[in-house]
């Protein structure tokens, strides 16, 4: 049963700093190395029980488009937890989602809805697990819902699921998601038809990283994808970040959004006022520690 009437929380985007893939296992799936760190960029998920509805799940966006059936991970995430925990719900669990991260981006959504989904529970239900059950949990639904659950910046290894602290970067970021698509398996099927990609410069990253001098840092941004996709709209829109003032750029994830990194939020926000008009999805936003955020419960 549900300690609290209702609970609101952020589910935090990201973007990888460094994006390689380093081989294949035998069962299809890449094996990465990469460089995530989740931004001030979030949707949110409310928790509530309709005690007088039989038990079961319903989520409810009015964001076209998004499914509100078992397809979605927040309701995979919340029969897992059921499962896992034995708990019952009490009646009907009403997952209200504002979903301002875009979908196709690279950012995460689908993940950090998924791994906040599970933080939530574990808060609402008082079911007090603590954080590396969660991973496991997460692992079992995507490979990147370990990270987004820890959240702030990581390297990842393995197919994402492995995830290691590191130092915070400073800066700020304007992220814009050009008017194209991508889909994950898509771009893992470009990647697969190059016959020499390039490759990242994972060390001097971690060593710049380390240091804490940005400058030298994003010098190593990197993301494999970008050769294998190769569209002409995620090149424009790299252009137009760097015209706006931005240090460096890259796309994010198998994109199609793209971010610029700045020194910082005033001169990030002075670009984001050159770029309004130009994207649909043009966000300023700052790294942030965690992946998930307790914004409010209602006893």
């Amino acid at each position: 049963m549900a300690l609290y009437n209702n609970i609101k929380v952020k589910a935090y985007g990201k973007i990888n700093l460094l994006l390689d893939i380093i081989g294949r296992r035998e069962d299809g799936y890449h094996m990465l190395n990469t460089v995530m760190q989740t931004v001030s960029v979030y949707d949110t998920l409310e928790l509530s029980i309709d005690a007088d509805s039989p038990e079961g799940i319903e989520i409810v966006c009015d964001k076209e488009g998004f499914p509100l059936d078992s397809s979605n991970l927040i309701w995979k995430a919340a029969e897992l937890f059921k499962e896992y925990t034995g708990i019952t719900f009490g009646g009907k669990l009403i997952v209200k989602v504002e979903k301002n991260l875009p979908s196709q981006a690279g950012m995460g959504g689908g993940s950090a809805d998924c791994a906040a989904m599970l933080k939530a529970m574990n808060t609402f239900f008082c079911t007090l697990k603590d954080e590396d059950e969660l991973c496991e949990l997460g692992a079992k639904l995507g490979a990147d819902v370990p990270f987004c659950i820890k959240g702030g910046t990581r390297l990842c290894q393995g197919i994402g699921e492995i995830t290691n602290k590191l130092p915070s970067i400073d800066c700020a970021f304007v992220i814009v998601k050009p008017d194209v698509s991508v889909s994950t398996p898509e771009a893992y099927k470009r990647y697969d038809l190059m016959k020499s990609p390039p490759r990242s410069h994972l060390d001097y990253f971690l060593k710049s990283l380390a240091s804490g001098n940005v400058f030298s840092t994003i010098i190593y941004l990197f993301n494999v994808f970008e050769a294998a996709i190769d569209q002409p709209e995620i090149a424009q829109a790299k252009q137009t970040l760097k015209e706006a003032g931005a240090l460096n750029t890259l796309m994010t994830g198998s994109g199609s959004a793209v971010f610029g990194v700045f020194e910082n939020e005033k001169y990030a926000e002075q670009a984001a006022a050159k770029l309004s008009g130009k994207y649909n999805y043009c966000e300023v936003c700052v790294p942030v520690k965690s992946g998930y955020e307790l914004m409010w419960v209602n006893r």
